[in-house]
């Protein structure tokens, strides 16, 4: 297999440089791939006020979860193509990348419409607003239907970065994001199709990407590019489904916690509400707030999380083609790296918080409530860093299950303490309740990383 210098720079090049070279393009794209909602948020809540901003904020968790089963598994199956990538299996690659594309988009298309059946029970179940579930289900109902080419758009991206290439992606990303915030600000300002706008621009943004990188592969990408002889491998599904699961599952486990909480916020109110104000809208614009306050939160763990999906592949490449020392060479620039960026959040979150919530709307409830949350957790951010690269680690390596265990038990830690500090102390319940989750998290790994650091130090493949 003829390799880049890119490629080349990964099994051979200097750690740091290579490392940093490589998670730019992706940071880059994590930065416009937050865009993509927050966008929709605030011209939401610019061109049509409280109530569809409710709307959005209350799909959110929804949407989160559907997304974050699409980018766990691809990131998963990233994984186990970049490690055939690096050991140059490139019959095997092509055998899994038909064999992933095909059960995943079966997958994908029953999903969409589970979630779409049951959106409303979940929505009602979080005792939301009847009016705010009205404007939930019109966007939920787009872009469910339409999960499909969130997929395309996520896999083509994954199998691209798996095989060294982290800027094509970001560039057809940072297109379509230019296009979406336009085309939200046509349909929605112009056109006046309120908050179905939003969701219309988002679908059609996939889909351009989805078409857009499907083509580059078939032209630029031998190792990518589908042929018609080319076939469904059973014997191959059993290793997709092992790296897709073990991703999807811990993106799932963390998503549904977080919806978890939200039903909790919503029905357990806490303090006195204002004089005058409308009990159900005050409580409404204290989830708001907290939903808004975790935008913030994922834009901002997602540009480290650029870092920790660099890292993935590199050492990914590097497990596959045997160099156990450069794989852990790659785990501790990470780690670097995560001290670092964790000290700019603490900053930028007992800063700003206030103008990052604001950026959504002016209501104060809603800024009072989501800057209480960010700026709380801007203490535990560093925390969250750790364990992005500690998880890296065993995706990099293909221990996945490991990933999922801690995750799960996070969460239920987390889900656990936040039904009993948030009738107490409202938001900041949550705040202290996550971050005990990742140092729960943290622990667990950071005793295995140990262990496998040991081994992959001793270990080279001849």
């Amino acid at each position: 297999m003829i390799r880049t210098r890119s490629e080349k720079s990964i099994l051979h090049g200097n750690p740091m440089p290579t490392l940093l070279t490589f998670a730019v393009p992706i940071i880059c794209g994590n930065i416009f791939q937050q865009l993509y909602n927050i966008v929709d948020a605030m011209v939401v809540g610019a061109y049509l006020g409280d109530l569809p901003l409710g709307g959005i904020s209350a799909a959110a968790p929804i949407m989160d979860v559907l997304y974050g089963i699409v980018t766990g598994g691809t990131v998963g199956v990233s994984a186990l193509l970049a490690q055939l990538y690096g050991a140059g299996k490139k019959d095997r690659l092509k055998r899994v990348h038909v064999t992933a594309l095909t059960a995943g988009t079966v997958f994908i298309v029953m999903l969409g419409l589970i979630a779409l059946a049951a959106s409303p029970a979940i929505l009602n179940a979080q005792k939301t607003n009847p009016r705010i579930i009205e404007e939930s289900m019109r966007y939920l109902t787009i872009i469910c239907l339409g999960m499909m080419l969130n997929f395309f758009y996520s896999y083509f991206a994954a199998a691209l970065r798996a095989c060294g290439n982290s800027t094509t992606p970001f560039l057809v990303l940072l297109f379509s994001s230019v296009l979406h915030a336009g085309l939200d600000v046509l349909l929605v300002g112009v056109f006046r199709l309120e908050i179905i706008g939003v969701a219309v621009s988002t679908v059609f943004c996939q889909l351009l990407s989805a078409v857009v990188l499907f083509l580059y592969c078939q032209k630029k990408s031998p190792e990518l590019s589908l042929e018609r002889s080319q076939r469904f491998d059973r014997k191959e599904l059993g290793a997709v489904a092992g790296f897709a699961w073990a991703g999807a599952l811990q993106q799932i486990v963390v998503q549904v916690g977080r919806l978890l909480i939200q039903g909790m916020l919503s029905g357990m109110p806490v303090g006195e509400i204002p004089e005058g104000a409308d009990p159900e809208l005050y409580l409404s614009h204290r989830v708001t707030g907290y939903n808004m306050g975790m935008r913030v939160e994922v834009f901002l763990v997602g540009i480290f999380q650029g870092v920790s999906g660099a890292s993935v592949v590199t050492m990914s490449q590097n497990f596959g083609y045997g160099s156990g020392k450069r794989v852990v060479a790659f785990y501790k620039r990470g780690l670097l790296l995560a001290v670092i960026y964790g000290a700019v959040l603490f900053c930028v979150c007992h800063g700003l918080s206030r103008e990052l919530i604001g950026l959504f709307t002016d209501n104060e409830d809603v800024i009072t409530a989501g800057s209480s949350y960010v700026s709380l957790m801007g203490n535990f951010y560093i925390l969250a860093c750790f364990g992005e690269m500690t998880q890296a680690l065993f995706r990099g390596i293909g221990k996945l299950k490991v990933c999922a265990l801690a995750s799960g038990l996070q969460v239920l830690l987390r889900v656990i303490l936040s039904y009993l500090l948030i009738p107490r102390l409202g938001i900041p319940g949550i705040s202290y309740s996550v971050a005990i989750g990742w140092f729960l998290l943290v622990l667990i790994e950071g005793a295995f990383t140990v262990i496998e650091c040991k081994k992959l130090l001793k270990w080279q493949k001849d």
